[in-house]
């Protein structure tokens, strides 16, 4: 029996594959999401567009990323923050309750896409800027528009890209930061975004935190769906 945990996001689609006791995911463009399918598999749907796939039972994205963060990380976490690329959520484990920044592009992978464009830069790219900085520009404005006007300031007046990037890199932790919860140690970090360990590195200056980053931080939601079914289930098929 073939299980495949989906999960259907705004701009990219995740799958996590279980055959057996091997596991194996992938990454598609999201109008590519029927790729990922595997024949004869049953599928546990999450993410935005969970419901319009076919699927054998949905999960919501926060139950997902729960059981996914459970699968890849070892011991207490106590919270989690899911960076995707139209939203951010922040999940404090202790109570239950998350908190969502889906009000505009600050704070999501959507800002740092639309800067990376301004400097003509792909996403992978720009970790490789933020650890040749020598400084931090200051950058304070996480709306998309206004940042790019703020970060023309900061090369004015003498800033290096590596700098400003850096510095927007602060800019984006300290806007999630405010969603995480004080009290929160050891917090874990998913979605494509934190493939880029500059943001890792800005949030844990910036927060005093320990940053738990999985192996595969991209897929996780679509591993905790498939983790979340088989719990339902007892145990693997």
């Amino acid at each position: 029996m073939e299980i495949m945990g989906l999960d259907v996001g705004s701009r990219a689609a995740k799958s996590a594959l279980l055959v057996g006791r091997k596991w194996s995911w992938g990454v598609a463009d999201i109008m590519a999401w029927r790729d990922l399918l595997s024949s004869g598999a049953e599928v546990v749907a999450t993410g935005y567009f969970r419901k319009k796939v076919p699927h054998t039972l949905v999960v919501t994205e926060i139950t997902a990323a729960i059981h996914g963060v459970r699968h890849f990380i070892r011991g207490d976490v106590d919270a989690i923050v899911d960076i995707g690329a139209q939203d951010t959520k922040v999940i404090d484990l202790a109570t239950g309750e998350f908190m969502m920044n889906d009000k505009c592009s600050a704070g999501t992978g959507a800002f740092l896409e639309f800067l990376a464009g301004y400097f003509g830069l792909g996403m992978e790219e720009l970790q490789e800027y933020h650890f040749r900085a020598g400084r931090t520009a200051e950058i304070n404005n996480t709306c998309a528009v206004f940042a790019q006007s703020e970060v023309v300031s900061r090369l004015v007046e003498g800033y290096t890209r590596e700098e400003v990037i850096k510095g927007i890199h602060h800019a984006f932790a300290r806007r999630i930061g405010q969603l995480i919860p004080q009290d929160a140690d050891r917090v874990a970090f998913i979605g494509g975004v934190v493939k880029n360990r500059g943001v890792i590195d800005a949030f844990e200056k910036e927060l005093g935190i320990r940053a738990l980053v999985p192996r595969e931080p991209q897929v996780v939601n679509a591993v905790g769906a498939l983790e979340y079914y088989m719990a339902r289930r007892g145990g693997p098929p």
